[in-house]
């Protein structure tokens, strides 16, 4: 690696990268556009079970990216450093996605998901139990956690702006790079880079928050009278094990399309595929604990949705679920020549991936209905592609933007001792 990384993107600015901006531009216009025509006209037929699982499952693994830039940043790896930008670009893409999809379901989809906010007459209800504080409690922690999060990431892009990169680029891009410059200067960059340290903790705790919360409300309160303390880690490691995944997949498009390739070499995608490896086993953790409570207390109102999952309508989906999270990720990432290649890390991750979605669906769709087939309806694509397409235009834009190799970080990593 070279001890000085410059300020430029790396993304593509020509054809190429016009033609993945206008795909995905156009696949989010016909999904928004399909999406409000059914609003307006059919609302009932909107699929809400369908689109929150895919809503939590974006929103999971989009902020893990900043969770894991601040994790391996207080454990001060070197080998991650490559990832820490796309991390943090990767939860800030989603932040429009973010609030603006949780307004949309409150506004219209809340009568179909939280029966909780129709008490049944003379039915006394918490505090809690409150449409207005549904509202209050999600925006305001999600508002805060990105609020941070965006602070996170100018600190840590701040000493990589120089006078140089502040006169390149389009006009907006040059305001934006002079400001950034101006507010470095004069500044410690040592000083700087110490307060990512501090503010490490409290994106994690943050994020822990803003997790639970949405696990709370759009999973396990959709079961009625379901209350389980492990529900919110069991939701959060599902995050953590499909959000590294995907870094994973995102760093070899990265090392692969955009020419990042010194970055992201074999030390990277092993020592990530090790962390991918204590992840599962986390989530296996996890998953028994929060298991084998509801099945030996074998209550029905907790056993009931587990064997609706595991045996029946949905078993095919719950059994395919723990073929992708456990038995393919730890059946093959036990043998080391595995973990040294990339293609079969991507494909290991995509798998991963897969698994994590499915279970979103399973956590949301069957407290809803009891036969729902996913992916049923044209519709259905179309809101999937929709999501991940606005999701992927807002990335490629940042990525475009802003540095996505952090200089000084590199800078560091070659002046500090061997840490891996």
């Amino acid at each position: 690696m070279n001890n000085s990384v410059a300020i430029s993107t790396g993304v593509p600015s020509g054809r190429r990268y016009g033609l993945m901006l206008g795909v995905f531009a156009a696949l989010l216009l016909i999904a928004g556009v399909w999406l409000g025509v059914m609003l307006t006209t059919a609302p009932d037929s909107v699929p809400w079970g369908f689109f929150v699982a895919n809503y939590i499952y974006l929103l999971g693994i989009t902020q893990f990216g900043v969770v894991f830039a601040a994790i391996l940043r207080i454990c001060r790896t070197k080998w991650a450093r490559p990832f820490y930008r796309l991390g943090e670009l990767m939860t800030l893409a989603f932040f429009p996605f973010a609030i603006g999809i949780f307004v949309l379901i409150f506004c219209y989809g809340r009568s179909e998901l939280f029966w909780w906010l129709s008490p049944e007459p003379g039915e006394h209800l918490s505090a809690w139990l409150n449409a207005d504080f549904l509202l209050i409690r999600n925006l305001i922690v999600q508002l805060v956690f990105y609020v941070l999060a965006a602070i996170y990431f100018v600190i840590g892009l701040v000493p990589d702006i120089t006078a140089d990169s502040a006169a390149t680029g389009p006009a907006w891009r040059q305001s934006l790079y002079r400001r950034l410059f101006k507010f470095g200067q004069g500044r410690d960059p040592r000083r700087l880079q110490s307060y990512m340290y501090l503010l490490a903790p409290v994106i994690i705790i943050t994020a822990v928050l803003a997790n639970t919360f949405i696990s709370w409300d759009f999973g396990m309160m959709l079961v009625r009278h379901y209350h389980s303390s492990v529900f919110p880690m069991y939701f959060a490691m599902g995050s953590m094990v499909a959000g590294s995944a995907a870094m994973l997949v995102m760093g070899a498009m990265m090392s692969r399309v955009l020419d990042f390739g010194a970055y992201f070499g074999t030390v990277q995608v092993k020592s990530l595929g090790i962390m991918i490896t204590g992840l599962v086993l986390f989530w296996v953790y996890m998953f028994w604990a929060q298991f084998f409570v509801t099945w030996f207390g074998n209550l029905p109102n907790e056993f009931g949705p587990l064997w609706a999952q595991m045996y029946g309508h949905y078993a095919p989906l719950f059994w395919t679920q723990m073929i992708c999270i456990i038995a393919i990720p730890i059946g093959t990432l036990i043998f080391a020549p595995v973990k040294r290649t990339w293609w079969a890390m991507v494909l290991i991750g995509t798998v991963i991936n897969v698994g994590i979605w499915i279970n979103r669906y399973l956590i949301v769709v069957p407290a809803l209905d009891d036969n729902a087939v996913p992916f049923s309806s044209l519709f259905e694509f179309i809101l999937f592609l929709g999501l991940i397409s606005g999701f992927m235009l807002v990335l490629l834009w940042l990525m475009n933007v802003f540095p996505m190799i952090s200089s000084w970080e590199m800078r560091d990593a070659e002046d500090s001792n061997p840490v891996y």
